[in-house]
């Protein structure tokens, strides 16, 4: 959010608030702003900027001049708007109360940073009268988080690859040799060959079991035959398993090979984690999968026919975290439309270059 540079012996803002020119007459207040790497912006209770501190021209490129008056809102990232009007209704309700914010900002030429801080309403406070936002610059840090996490998920589908092999290519050619041997004992009194028989079926059983975990352990996004193929594969593996699920697919991507590869995988790991969970606890009788890229924005919706919850209660396991987790990783949107009895959308948006 921009701030104001005041300089040391300028003379006080014509415009400002009695309280707001008083404070930066102080000389020691005054020193202490403007030495400061933090970003100090003060409004009034309309939310329009009426002072700034002189650290707004270095991380947001603005004269002195560029901004005072204007909405504190101009200079917040188009996506979080929503969110920050809440708050700041919040803010106007609770005098004196700070609310911790992170957002993101826009500079003068648009380019999106990370802040962090304060939102403090003191207008009934006599020498501030005024809302006072005390933030500090983050983006370093968030492209930090970013890389740590996608090397976490990197390592995650590595991890999943490996277990999958071990699954497919040891433990089912240990149990298919077990079953072997059991299918090659004759002449038993009957109560041991239906016992035989009923160690073979069970062995079998476990056989499928670890094929189908095998499956969806190593499946994924093969760059060599693109997204929708391996979507297509993962919806006609679900059809085949679960015969009385109805899946439907819209897929509409003239532009997928301008995707990031890593994209691609984020896209297919949501897609198949949201799946997971309609086929763990919704009892669903359709599911339709949308996924549509238009210029500067890939949006994924799945959307089933199941029992619904509440999106505000706490929810045992950790995949829908999983899948926001994820879709933060590319600055990815998450809203899930859903009630008890009334099936679930979500919806996951992601703004493209």
């Amino acid at each position: 959010m921009p701030t104001h540079p005041i300089g040391v012996g300028r003379k006080p803002l014509k415009n400002a608030p009695k309280g707001v020119a008083a404070i930066v007459e102080n000389s020691l207040f005054r020193a202490l702003i403007e030495n400061s790497t933090d970003i100090l912006v003060v409004a009034n209770g309309q939310g329009a900027i009426v002072y700034s501190s002189p650290s707004i021209e270095k991380y947001f490129g603005l004269s002195s001049k560029e901004h005072m008056g204007k909405h504190a809102f101009e200079y917040v990232h188009p996506e979080d708007i929503s969110r920050l009007a809440i708050s700041f209704l919040e803010v106007l309700e609770n005098p004196g109360k700070p609310f911790f914010i992170e957002a993101r900002a826009r500079t003068k030429d648009g380019i999106p940073i990370w802040v962090e801080g304060t939102v403090t309403n003191l207008l009934a406070t006599e020498g501030i009268n005024g809302i006072v936002c005390n933030f500090r610059d983050t983006t370093e840090r968030k492209n930090g988080e970013k890389k740590i996490w996608q090397a976490a998920l990197d390592a995650q589908e590595k991890e999943r690859e490996d277990i999958g092999r071990e699954l497919h290519d040891n433990v089912n050619q240990i149990l298919t040799t077990a079953r072997l041997y059991l299918d090659c004992i004759r002449g038993l009194p009957f109560e041991l060959e239906h016992v035989i028989k009923r160690s073979s079926d069970i062995i079998t059983s476990a056989i499928e079991e670890i094929r189908k975990l095998s499956k969806s352990l190593t499946q994924s996004f093969h760059k060599e035959i693109g997204l929708e193929l391996s979507i297509e594969d993962l919806v006609e593996s679900i059809r085949r398993l679960e015969q009385q699920l109805q899946v439907t697919l819209d897929y509409s991507m003239p532009f997928e090979e301008l995707l990031d590869d890593k994209l691609k995988t984020t896209i297919f790991r949501i897609l198949q984690e949201q799946l997971n969970n309609v086929l763990k606890h919704a009892e669903a009788s359709v599911v339709h999968i949308s996924i549509k890229q238009n210029p500067g924005l890939l949006t994924l919706q799945i959307t089933d026919n199941g029992k619904g919850f509440d999106p505000e209660k706490k929810r045992e396991g950790i995949g829908i975290s999983n899948i926001a987790s994820r879709a933060e990783v590319f600055h990815g949107q998450v809203t899930i439309d859903s009630s008890p009895g009334n099936g679930c959308k979500m919806s996951v948006n992601f703004r493209l270059s």
